[in-house]
This record gives structure tokens, sequence and C-alpha cells, in this order.
């Protein structure tokens, strides 16, 4: 054998031993050169694998023959197929993963329909799924009904969370204090009772809801997080107890109140005054909140009726935040659209906290806040109006807090009969306040119908969906809190968007005029028409030629408009004509021409 032909198989098979031994060695390594990590798990996830307390068998649903034509579903489907593949391998063998095409008419497709997935219909007459069914060693289960692929950025905790929960051995517990009759009560004016709110039924349905009076010595220590509710009195007894629930690692979701305008009327029949009690705690964990401003907002102020016969206002005091208003990189508010609220205040961060303040909700910049006395003489909404003078400030409604606090108290109360060791500190705490209580309640999201005898809902906004993903959200471990807003897969081309906004910038005022030409032209065109119905004549020949040369002019401005909308365009498809070129063409000769020249120093090295 020649040495030139023995050195070309031994190369060769050198090649297949070097791969087959770095599958072994390298076997579950991986890189992820990414800008945002997109291919790798948070710690947090990390942390929630490692701690799985029962196993769990994941169903990736995907109709993978139906989807053949749908390339970007497919691309992400692939992307969610191996990031459920990296939760496996994290799992010690207590997660596994089942792919499955529900093709139709399959007993896989009706497993799909019985398990709650969604089937989307596509333009072939074919329906897609794409969902995951998760049940635990207990018989329970959950799904995710469609991956979306504009919710990327959530898919992370979607699937943590979804995990998480199935591998609980237990239903957590909720504790509410308030003084809000959140359970229903009865009404002393209309002599009846009250039905319970329907978050408070929400929340009822999912987890073990247990009342907490507001004097207390201790929080239950079954007590997982804690809902305080514009709570009337807390004594030095009661405060020290929530600072101890929250210095211990308790979650707690605070809703304070400037006016709680569902709050009930006193003996008199008038407004109680509504307090904080939580003051001195809420500045001790970092946050600011003052119960003599109101916020009002030109921009997010809703219109509402005043009375039969009478014309809509609005009320600038009602606010409506809509999308720009949530924080989009939240997971409690990422998803939302809506969410209203009532005489509202606001928080801010104390400067000299060292906690991390994370806004959730926030006013539009057409806000101001106003004295509560003044809120209250305004009767009628128009009167808001008549001196509303923006600040330009966007104001806090509901933030979340965290990072390490230090306690309220130097030491327990004196009237504690039984002292606990004082908890003096706490790395990372874990509180959210909102600045309002009427968000909470159904007049501002929900209508309830009876329904022979069972109470169905209808929501018209996000606050009991804003209200759900809080406690969510904070009855997963801390290492599910830490799971934010992640990358997407599929990443914008910033050149062409670039290209897209200052095309149209360009062209946009011609085309508007010619638009506005057209519209001229068209509107002539039919009065001549109007007036041929109307004495039932032909047109002269003055207005049959007029009537031509505007047929022509709409035909000339249409095939100026078409080649505006063609402008548009042009560079872009300039662009990508160049892209191609680059990729196909110049990029690999530009290669073969460095590895060449490469090669050629190679050898002349050797020979020297």
């Amino acid at each position: 054998m020649k040495p030139s032909v023995l050195k070309f198989v031994l190369a060769s098979v050198c090649f297949v031993l070097v791969l087959m031994l770095s599958q072994f060695i390298f076997k579950g390594a991986r890189v992820d050169l990414t800008e945002q990590n997109i291919y790798s798990l948070s710690q947090g996830s990390k942390n929630i694998m490692g701690n799985l307390e029962q196993e769990v068998t994941l169903n990736l649903y995907f109709s993978d023959k139906a989807s053949k034509d749908l390339t970007a579903l497919r691309s992400y489907a692939k992307r969610v197929e191996e990031l459920l593949q990296e939760y496996v391998l994290l799992s010690d063998g207590k997660l596994s993963l089942n792919m499955i095409d529900p093709e139709p008419f399959s007993e896989a497709e009706d497993q799909a329909a019985e398990a709650g997935l969604q089937a989307v219909p596509i333009a072939t007459g074919d329906d897609v799924y794409f969902g995951l069914h998760a049940s635990n060693s207990k018989g329970d289960s959950s799904v995710i009904g469609f991956f979306q692929p504009d919710k990327e950025p959530f898919l992370e905790y979607e699937i943590s969370e979804l995990i998480y929960r199935l591998s609980q051995t237990s239903i957590p517990v909720v504790g509410l204090m308030t003084s809000l009759d959140m359970r229903g009560g009865f009404d002393m004016q209309r002599g009846g009772t009250t039905p319970p709110w329907a978050v408070f039924e929400q929340l009822d349905q999912l987890y073990d809801v247990r009342w907490v009076e507001d004097e207390i010595e201790t929080v239950d220590p079954e007590i997982q997080l804690l809902i305080v509710v514009q709570p009337s009195n807390l004594d030095e007894t009661s405060l020290y107890a929530l600072d101890q629930f929250v210095m211990g690692g308790g979650k707690l979701i605070a809703f304070v109140d400037p006016k709680a305008e569902t709050k009930a009327q006193g003996a008199m029949g008038q407004e109680e005054l509504a307090i904080n009690p939580l003051q001195p705690l809420l500045k001790q964990w970092g946050v600011e909140f003052d119960d003599s401003q109101v916020i009002i907002d030109g921009q997010y102020g809703l219109t509402i009726s005043t009375g039969q016969g009478m014309p809509p206002v609005r009320h600038l005091g009602l606010l409506g935040v809509q999308i720009d208003g949530l924080n989009p990189n939240e997971v409690t508010t990422g998803e939302l659209e809506t969410i209203n609220f009532a005489s509202t205040g606001y928080v801010l961060p104390s400067e000299e906290a060292s906690t991390t303040f994370d806004a959730l909700v926030w006013s539009s910049t057409m806000a101001q806040p106003v004295d509560i006395n003044r809120y209250n003489l305004s009767h009628d909404p128009r009167q808001l109006m008549q001196d509303f003078a923006a600040t330009g400030d966007s104001y806090v409604l509901a933030a979340r807090v965290s990072g390490q606090a230090n306690s309220y108290f130097d030491e327990a109360p004196a009237t504690l009969e039984e002292v606990p060791a004082h908890v003096a500190s706490n790395d990372n705490i874990n509180v959210m306040v909102v600045a309002d209580t009427d968000v909470l309640s159904d007049r501002l999201w929900v209508q309830v119908q009876n329904f022979f005898g069972q109470r169905i809902m209808q929501p018209w906004a996000d606050n009991g969906a804003l209200a759900q993903n809080m406690v969510e959200q904070y009855l997963g471990s801390n290492d599910l809190i830490t799971i934010r807003s992640r990358g997407r897969f599929t990443r914008p081309f910033e050149v062409v968007q670039d290209l897209e906004q200052q095309a149209q910038s360009k062209f946009y005022e011609n085309e508007q005029a010619l638009q506005r030409q057209l519209e001229e032209t068209e509107q002539r065109m039919a009065e001549l028409e109007t007036q041929r119905d109307q004495d039932s004549l032909t047109l002269s020949p003055e207005q049959e030629a007029t009537l031509n040369g505007f047929q022509q002019e709409k035909l000339r401005i249409r095939k100026a408009l078409r080649d505006v909308r063609h402008e548009l365009d042009k560079d872009i498809e300039s662009l990508g004509s160049w892209l191609k070129i680059l990729n196909i063409a110049i990029i690999p000769v530009l290669l073969t021409l460095l590895l060449l020249l490469l090669a050629r120093l190679t050898l002349r090295n050797r020979r020297n």
C-alpha cells in the first residue's frame, strides 16, 4: 500500500475515533453562545429540576405531518422540544418526555382533544395541535393548550411553573387579611347579603385560603403567601407578626389605597377615611406610599355614563391602564392588556432602600397626583378636568420589591406572651405592593351572572388575571420567582427594520398627498354620477369630458400610489439581494482563499 493511501486511511480512522470519543466524553455538554442564553435554562429552573418531589410525565403534542408547510411554526416547535429535553436532562430521571403526532382521526388526536389541548385550523383544512399535557404520579394533570410563538419570552416560566406545580405533594396555603367584605357579607343599606368577590372565589377554588384576623401575634406557619388588603387597624403586635413573616421568608402581597371605594360606609352613611397601618413596614422594605394623594390620568381616564339621557364623560380618577403601562418583562403583567383602577394612589422607591424596586404597572405621563380631600369634593367627574394639569411624569401603581431588608423592630414587643426567636434581616424578601384595593372589586373587571344557581363570570378586563398571576408567581419557589422574560429564538433583522422605518417616513407624506387627491377625484366623480341619476339624462359633452378626465386622473393617481408603495420595498429587496450574493458567492470564495493562503503558509514554514 502506498504511503499516501495509508496516511489517508489512518487519518480517516483517527477522525472517526475522535468523533466517537468526543461523543462519549462530552455527552450532555453544551455551550450557549447566544446573546441572551436562550438555549440555556436559568438557575431558577435548574434548582426546581433538582428538587422535584414526585415524577412528572410530559406529553408534547405536535402535528408534524399537518404542519409540513408551516416553516416558522415547525422551527418554534423544535425550539420547544429542545428546551423540554433540557429539562429532562436536569431532572435526574424524575421527568420524562413523549413526542406525539396527533394525526387526523387517530387515537392520539382523541387524547389531545380530551386533554384540553387547542386545535388550530390552517389553510389546508387540517387542524394543528401544538401543546403540552403533563401529569404526575398522583394522577393530577395540567396543560398548556397551545404554544403561541408570540409568547416565547415567557416560555421557560410557563414550563417551569407547570412542572413545579405538578411536582408538589400538597395544596398551597394562602392567608387573607382584610377589612373589606371580600368573602361576602351583609349590606346594611339594602338589607340583604352580598356575594363574595370574584377574586376571592377564584383563589378559594385553587388554594387553601385561610382568613387571618388583623389582631394576631404570629402568622400561621403553614401559610406560604399572605395577602393583606386595606387592614383597618394593626397594633404593634400585629405589625411585628407581619414583619417577622416577611423576614422569615414568607411572601406578602399588600393592597393599600388612599380611597377604598368598596369599603363599607360608617353607621351614619358617611364614607370612612382610608388608613394605612402598613406604612412603617412598607417604608422599611423600601416603598414610599402617600395615602393623601390620588392619581388622575388624562390618557387612561375611562369614559363613564352619568345617567339616563346624559352624555358620557371622562372620569380621570377611573384608570384603564393599557399595554403601554404594563411591564412586558414581568411574568405578572407581561401577557395582560387592560387593568382598571379606581381612585388609586402610587408608590415609589425609598432613597435609602437596600431593596430592588421593580415597577409592574404605571400611569401615563399625562397624569397628576391630587389631594384626597379635593378628590372627594369632586362629585362630578368634570370637576377633575377643570383644574387638571399633567406633570409629565409617570407614577407607579404596582411594584415588586426584592432583595436585602432589615426588620422594622429591634426586638419583639413586650406585649407578646410567647417570645419567638427574633429574625433581624432577610437577604431576599418577596413583597408586592398595589396602590389600590378597588382593582380587586367586581365592578372594575367582571360581570357575574347567576345561571340556575351557578355563578358565571365574564371578565372584561384583566384585573382578576393580575391578582391570579401575582399569587401564582409567589406560590412557586424562590427559584420560580427569579425566572423572568427570556429572549426570543427568532431575532428581528434590525437593519431591515431601520430601512422600513426610513422608507415609511420618506414616502409617507407623498403617499398621503396622493391618497387625498384620489379621494377628491372620486368625490367629484360621484357628484357627476349623482347629477346623471337625478336628471335621468345623459351628461353634456363638457361633463362627459370632465368625467373622463377624472377617470384618467384616478388611474394616474392609483399608478403613482403603486409606485410609491413599490419604493417602500426597493431598498429592502436590494439589501436581500446583496445578502444572498454575500452568503452564496462572496463569503465562500473569501473563506476558500483564506484556507488556501493558510495552507500555503503552512507548507512554506515546513519547507523552511
